[in-house]
C-alpha cells in the first residue's frame, strides 16, 4: 500500500494544481507524492512542494483522508491532504522532479468541470458552500478513468 500526502493550497479563489497529461486527458492533481522512509507525512508534502515547485509551505490542519483501490500497473493508495500556505516562493515547474505538464491556479468555480487526483472535488465544494472545512475520511475517492 502506497500513502500520499499532498498540500491543498487555495488563494485568491483558487487552487494550486499540476496538470498532467495522460493518453484519455488531462488530469489536475493536488500536489503532493510518497512518503520516504523515515520522513513523516507533512515533510513528505513540504519535500515534495520543494522539489517540484520551489515551494517553501508550511501544513495546517489535516483536511481529508481517501482510498483508491489497487488497479494494474498501480498500488492500493491512501491519500492524506492537507491544508496548506506557501511561505517562500512562486511555484515554478522543476521538469526533472515531475512528469506534469505545467501548474495552475485553479478557478475554484471549476471545480465541478475538471478531473482532480485525488477525485475530492464534491468534498471541496460542499466546504467552500458551508464556508467551513470539516477533516473527514473520504472512503473511495477513486476516479482513475484516465489511467
Amino acid at each position: 500500500m502506497r500513502v500520499r500526502g499532498a498540500g491543498m493550497i487555495i488563494r485568491d479563489g483558487k487552487m494550486l494544481v499540476l496538470a498532467y497529461d495522460y493518453p484519455k486527458g488531462r488530469v489536475l492533481a493536488i500536489p503532493g507524492g510518497g512518503v520516504h522512509e523515515g520522513e513523516t507525512l507533512a515533510e513528505s508534502v513540504c519535500r515534495e512542494f520543494a522539489e517540484e515547485l520551489g515551494l517553501t509551505v508550511r501544513i495546517g490542519d489535516l483536511r481529508y483522508v481517501g482510498d483508491m483501490m489497487a488497479q494494474p500497473k498501480i498500488p492500493q493508495t491512501v491519500h492524506v491532504v492537507f491544508d496548506a500556505e506557501i511561505v517562500a516562493g512562486e511555484p515554478v515547474l522543476n521538469r526533472n522532479e515531475t512528469s506534469a505538464a505545467e501548474v495552475l491556479w485553479l478557478d475554484l468555480a471549476e471545480l465541478g468541470s475538471v478531473r482532480l487526483y485525488p477525485a475530492i472535488n464534491e468534498a471541496i465544494q460542499a466546504d467552500l458552500e458551508k464556508a467551513q472545512a470539516d477533516t473527514r475520511y473520504l472512503g473511495d475517492c477513486q476516479r482513475r478513468e484516465w489511467a
